[in-house]
């Protein structure tokens, strides 16, 4: 799938449940899983890129996802009201995250779990 094909598809389902802000998706080669925003992944799309699949997820289905990947190394707490993401990065891991306690948000997600991967999720 590709193009203008993947773009209706993906507007299809993000009509359909407007929570679901993460797109998961891989190639025909199914050598990885990626993730990203939605709007993010439209806006930079290769329409001569081909996609084997895709899944759009909402922000509780990509903490899970990032749970399970840091296996323990990250927890959620709330601080004044607000969620906060408490992690401290693996040695040696290329991330502009200067925190160790981040805002729970969905750039938050994304950093750690490419930082987690090193920009290779591999399920």
């Amino acid at each position: 799938m590709q193009g203008y094909e993947l773009v209706k598809q993906i507007e299809k389902e993000k009509s359909a449940h407007a929570d679901r802000i993460f797109i998961k998706w891989w190639r025909n080669e199914e050598d990885f899983i990626d993730f990203d925003l939605v709007t993010r992944f439209l806006e930079t799309l290769n329409y001569s890129s081909e996609i084997s699949g895709f899944e759009l997820i909402d922000q509780d289905q990509m903490w899970k996802a990032v749970e399970s990947r840091t296996k323990g190394k990250v927890s959620k707490v709330q601080r004044d009201g607000k969620w906060m993401v408490l992690w401290t990065p693996p040695k040696g891991a290329e991330t502009d995250i200067t925190c160790t306690e981040c805002p729970y948000t969905p750039e938050t997600l994304l950093k750690i779990l490419d930082a987690e991967t090193g920009d290779n999720y591999v399920d």
